[in-house]
């Protein structure tokens, strides 16, 4: 899960990094294509972690072939971006070549690791959707752009995106229906915070009050929770609400380069959000009134504390998932007998 997470991070630096020059950009392809092919090494390397002593016959040894297979195409995909990304002769054209390679071989072992009957059929549906979507991205962006380097960093940064989400669902192993509510849940918050608010922050900043609209904006869409579940789930939507506003304070300027062509310095933009920047005004909170300036310490010790409490909240109910998430009866009707 963790190793998702941080996959999911980088495909945004990935994706938000089109001004970088040519060699690093490619060392920074290279390093996701590479990210994308340990996740294919992941798998493999945890199908050989199966009780085989309850496997016998025939199936034995059709699933063994089939976890040293996924091992092996992750760690050739994983030598390829090694090298595309390290060999200092290699020309632009040609390393662009090799991590498409990598791509199409990480994508067929992520096919090949859907056919295992031990995953559950969710996770078998999404590594098998992963594994073609992957090839087909591939094949159509060569097919398009041929092997240039801006397009196909673009394509790395969506298939690192992708696989990162899957790689944190299958992380966190759900079991409960409710829980997959709980998943959609955050996906929209994800999204919410990151495409729509984003868009409204970059260019809608002349509101009145515009920082207490804002506020309100982050916990309009959950607010349908309370009205469907009661008082009781007023937790959920806060905790939900405050989500979307860390996607918006910490994605901000990414997504900013990413889709509304900004080209802010992401490095020194990210330390004054996380604090790094001690007493200088990263932002200006405006309540209709009064006006507050926010020095960069301030921000950051809002972004960790929001963090924690997030993350704490929505780990409980994830353990819990039948306390708050999606009741199916009112609390006082007679299940059927």
């Amino acid at each position: 899960m963790l190793f998702g997470l941080f996959s999911a991070g980088f495909a945004i630096v990935v994706l938000s990094q089109p001004q970088l020059s040519l060699t690093n950009l490619l060392f920074l392809v290279a390093a996701a294509v590479g990210l994308v092919s340990a996740q294919t090494v992941l798998a493999g390397g945890r199908l050989l972690l199966l009780d085989w002593e309850e496997i016998r016959g025939r199936a034995f040894w059709l699933q063994a072939i089939q976890s040293w297979l996924v091992l092996s195409i992750g760690l050739v995909a994983l030598a390829l971006a090694a090298f595309a990304g390290l060999a200092p002769t290699l020309a632009a054209t040609a390393a662009v070549f090799v991590l498409a390679i990598a791509l199409v071989t990480q994508g067929l072992g992520r096919m090949l690791h859907a056919y295992r009957r031990s995953l559950p059929s969710w996770l078998r549906g999404s590594t098998l959707a992963t594994g073609i979507l992957t090839v087909l991205l591939v094949s159509i962006a060569v097919a398009f752009y041929g092997f240039a380097l801006a397009a196909f960093a673009i394509l790395v940064g969506v298939i690192l995106l992708i696989s990162a989400i899957e790689t944190v669902v299958a992380g966190l192993h759900p079991t409960d229906a409710r829980q997959f509510v709980l998943l959609k849940l955050i996906l929209f918050a994800a999204f919410y915070g990151l495409i729509l608010i984003n868009w409204i922050d970059l260019f809608g900043k002349t509101v009145p009050a515009y920082g207490l609209w804002l506020i309100l904006t982050y916990m309009a869409p959950f607010g349908v929770l309370i009205v469907f579940e009661g008082w009781e789930s007023w937790p959920l939507a806060v905790s939900l609400g405050l989500l979307v506003s860390l996607f918006n304070d910490v994605g901000y300027f990414f997504i900013g380069n990413l889709l509304f062509g900004f080209h802010e310095p992401l490095g020194p933009w990210i330390s004054g959000q996380l604090g790094f920047q001690g007493s200088a005004i990263v932002t200006y909170f405006e309540g209709g009134k009064f006006s507050l300036a926010v020095p960069s310490w301030l921000m950051g010790l809002s972004i960790y504390a929001r963090a924690v409490v997030v993350g704490g909240i929505l780990y409980y109910w994830w353990r819990h998932p039948g306390a708050i998430v999606a009741r199916t009866t009112p609390s006082h009707a007679t299940p059927p007998g």
